[in-house]
């Protein structure tokens, strides 16, 4: 079983790092060849907002903090927006996020950049296997019904996140709505882990290296005002 998950690790890694990065230079050429239109890129727009806003106020703010409550419909809507990003299920990111803000740019950060440099912070770091510790970071989060379910489904709704563009735009929404925005989002949140923590405004004197970073901040719904 242990090999399995490091397997399925190293081939989520590879696609995240190797493979979505190709969605750039495709709908460019398509954007070129004159097949992209102004619903192509609605939809990506929409898709980006979509995945983008269930991961600050999904799996951040409602489960990783606990900043606030809401409907249970509305709950279930964030989390499964949330999984269009293919950053992980709802209770493996939370528990590392926990995690990270325990030991921010400690020994046990799973991604500071203040020991191995920017680029394991930005993507270097998933090709370990960080296994989230539910017992210590967020062993609530398995006893809540919804975070378990779609946990557990994780991939069938994140592939969601692929069809739903692909049945509205064909193949280019696919590519644009789809891998695209899938491969912007993950860099944007990506940037938080590392940008965010080495370049920008400093307000706030605190233990760690959060920075606040208005371009990264633009982007992430305002998860790069990061020293705030």
């Amino acid at each position: 079983m242990q090999k399995r998950t490091i397997n399925i690790t190293y081939f989520y890694a590879f696609f995240l790092v190797f493979i979505a990065p190709l969605s750039v230079p495709l709908a460019i050429w398509t954007w070129y060849q004159g097949w992209v239109t102004s619903a192509d890129i609605t939809l990506a727009i929409i898709m980006y907002c979509l995945s983008g806003l269930g991961i600050t106020l999904g799996y951040h703010r409602l489960l990783t903090h606990r900043a606030f409550q809401c409907k249970r419909w509305f709950k279930q809507f964030l989390l499964v927006c949330a999984t269009f990003a293919m950053q992980g299920s709802p209770a493996s990111w939370a528990s590392l996020h926990i995690q990270h803000h325990r030991f921010s740019d400690k020994e046990g950060d799973p991604h500071t950049p203040r020991f191995k440099g920017f680029w394991y912070a930005h993507m270097g770091w998933i090709f370990r296997d960080h296994k989230p510790n539910f017992r210590r970071y967020g062993k609530w989060l398995l006893k809540d019904k919804d975070v378990k379910h779609i946990s557990k489904n994780y991939l069938l709704y994140s592939i969601l996140g692929l069809a739903i563009p692909f049945a509205i735009g064909g193949w280019i929404g696919l590519l644009w709505g789809g891998f695209l925005r899938m491969f912007l989002c993950i860099q944007m949140t990506w940037c938080i882990n590392s940008v965010c923590h080495l370049w920008g405004l400093r307000p706030y004197k605190v233990s760690d290296t959060s920075t606040n970073n208005p371009l990264v901040a633009l982007f992430t719904f305002g998860e790069g005002w990061h020293n705030n």
